[in-house]
């Protein structure tokens, strides 16, 4: 697939094949520690409901929230053929049944206005060709009062906390994802600049906050409450 202009630069906004097996064999895996403290994080605040997942990729995420929360019904979404097909098969060698993977454009949710309780991206924000227009369908479809879960990567986070992250993680993981955030990711001042001009031109411009979380910047989208 020709690779699409994001705001980034550059990017497939889809991961062809070669992409996702490389991606299934060792950036997934040296991400799933920290994924999985999201993943912790999010059942503190939901353990019922609908949870959607925007650019699932493998499906690690979705299937470890699946699994801490049986009675919440997982959507994992991705514009990958092939991070579908191997997030499926994944979901059946875990026998997880309440995770579901689709292929599905994130700017254009297949969900009724005010039906999803929580939404979550990890690693997917600089692979938007028209990031503002998944952030209005994520305001769309929330119910009113809940929240997105953004998380992309800033090398200067683990440039930063270089030490304690190493002691967390181990050297060479955290080695390679600083490598990896250099390329997939932000710079903190583009977050200042770019990234917060996207979200002043959503419906979440006066209900968002950015802040360092672990090895992530986090965007926390807030829906407003209806009285």
């Amino acid at each position: 697939m020709a690779p699409i202009k994001s705001i980034k630069g550059i990017f497939p906004e889809a991961i062809p094949l070669p992409g996702a097996i490389i991606y299934n064999a060792l950036p997934a895996k040296i991400l799933r520690e920290p994924e999985k403290r999201i993943a912790l994080e999010i059942i503190d605040r939901i353990e019922s409901g609908v949870l959607v997942d925007l650019g699932s990729g493998t499906g690690y995420l979705s299937i470890e929230i699946a699994k801490m929360a049986p009675k919440l019904k997982v959507y994992g979404i991705d514009l990958s053929k092939a991070m579908v097909k191997i997030a499926r098969k994944h979901a059946q060698t875990a026998k997880v049944k309440n995770a579901r993977f689709e292929l599905c454009n994130a700017a254009e949710l297949p969900f009724e206005d005010d039906s999803i309780d929580f939404i979550v991206s990890t690693g997917s924000l600089h692979h938007w060709r028209k990031p503002a227009e998944v952030l209005n369908e994520s305001y769309r479809v929330l119910k009113n009062g809940r929240e997105a879960w953004i998380y992309d990567g800033c090398p200067d986070i683990l440039e930063e906390a270089a030490s304690k992250l190493a002691e967390k993680y181990g050297f060479w993981r955290c080695w390679i994802l600083r490598r990896l955030q250099v390329i997939h990711g932000f710079r903190r001042q583009e977050y200042d600049t770019k990234i917060r001009g996207v979200l002043e031109q959503t419906e979440f411009k006066d209900s968002y906050k950015m802040e360092q979380v672990d090895i992530w910047m986090k965007i926390t989208a807030r829906k407003h409450e209806v009285k």
